[in-house]
């Protein structure tokens, strides 16, 4: 249970808070209580001061007759109730009144427009609040159906161990944007898949829910992964039917077979960057690539499946080109291949460590993902007593 939750906080998309101001944007629970308290903060900083210095009663003032204002801009209907309560009773208590207070100077006359405006400020207040929860209704709705659409994984599928590490693009509101992945348990063996829709709009999530829904169903059935790839070319092409020249997008993807017996992977290449088979160290598994789904009038050779041995622990490691080609200050790309060499090196086999390791060193680095960034890790179950 823990680490799905972990997991789904990587995979949102939300800025992580690192300055003070990225705290106060993101909704962080401290920064976001000091912004609520901060009126009242400061009219009880202004008031002590200027009942000894004189000088400060203009300044006590404004932060007297502003804080249902202040507090409104930041708190509720019932927090700016409160602030004009405290406001009005303070002026009721001054000097031109009861008396009970020397500041502030006020009289009875003063009262009439501080419970006016707190009133509208408090009525603002109510009706921005509305506003506020039927927008985090749509927002959670919004999310269910994006997470519905790329649900987490189990940790096994099929005897492999599955692990995948899922980020939107820098700034993106979204959970899920143009990458999308699944794996599959079947009588052909394990299938997965890891593919990149082009673009990042509503017609991109729209497509990706597609091949989704097209791998998951003919995964099941078709006899090979050629065949699968077929069907995920027709389901792009039906896509492209309903828009003009100028709309018509592609997708690139990674097909992945397990044989049954884990002892054998296939792997055929849409325009997709190659896999990594992780034994000693990471080799692709590059083949004659296909051109991108969408493209395929202009393949000029037959599609190629590559095939290879698996040996018990032995590592997958499917990617998009959201990690290749993400960059640090400096300008260099994430170094994928020789950073799961060293933690392979140093004894992470686990697809979950190793997913976390590879997810330290991006962050650690300082690299900036600038589209969707995908991987994926399946792992062979090491022979027993190993």
């Amino acid at each position: 249970m823990r680490a799905a939750a972990d997991m789904q906080g990587y995979v949102r998309s939300y800025v992580r808070p690192e300055t003070p101001w990225d705290r106060i944007t993101s909704g962080h629970p401290g920064s976001a209580l000091l912004l609520r308290l901060l009126p009242f903060l400061l009219l009880g900083v202004t008031l002590p001061i200027a009942l000894v210095t004189p000088v400060m009663v203009p300044y006590a003032n404004y932060a007297l007759v502003l804080l249902p204002a202040f507090t409104a801009l930041v708190n509720g209907p019932i927090a700016t109730a409160t602030a004009t309560l405290v406001v009005a009773a303070l002026v009721s208590a001054g000097s031109g009144a009861l008396g009970f207070l020397p500041y502030p100077e006020s009289g009875w006359s003063d009262l009439a427009p501080i419970a006016f405006v707190g009133l509208l400020c408090t009525a603002l207040a109510w009706i921005r609040n509305r506003i506020v929860m039927r927008l985090l209704d749509m927002t959670l709705v919004a999310e269910t159906v994006q997470g519905a659409i790329l649900p987490d994984l189990p940790e096994r599928i099929g005897g492999a161990r599955v692990a995948v590490a899922y980020r939107t693009a820098e700034g993106s509101p979204g959970l899920v944007g143009g990458d999308f992945y699944d794996v599959q348990d079947t009588e052909f063996g394990v299938r997965a898949v890891v593919g990149d829709v082009q673009g990042h709009d509503l017609a991109t999530v729209h497509l990706t829910d597609s091949l989704l829904g097209t791998f998951r169903e003919r995964a099941l059935d078709d006899p090979d992964l050629a065949t699968l790839a077929a069907r995920m070319e027709r389901r792009v092409r039906l896509h492209n039917r309903r828009h003009d020249e100028w709309s018509q997008t592609f997708a690139t993807a990674a097909l992945i077979e397990m044989t049954p017996g884990l002892d054998t992977v296939r792997v055929v290449l849409c325009g997709h960057p190659a896999p990594l088979l992780v034994r000693g160290s990471a080799t692709p598994l590059s083949a004659r690539p296909m051109p991108p789904l969408g493209l395929a009038d202009f393949a000029v050779h037959r599609t190629e499946i590559r095939e290879a041995t698996l040996m018990p622990g032995d590592l997958v490691v499917a990617y998009s080109d959201g990690i290749a080609e993400a960059r640090n200050a400096e300008g260099r790309t994430f170094p994928l291949i020789a950073r799961v060499d060293a933690h392979v090196a140093s004894g992470v086999r686990d697809p979950e460590q190793l997913h976390r390791k590879l997810k330290a060193d991006f962050q650690g680095g300082g690299f900036v993902r600038t589209d969707d960034l995908t991987v994926l890790i399946i792992q062979v179950p090491r022979a027993t007593g190993a």
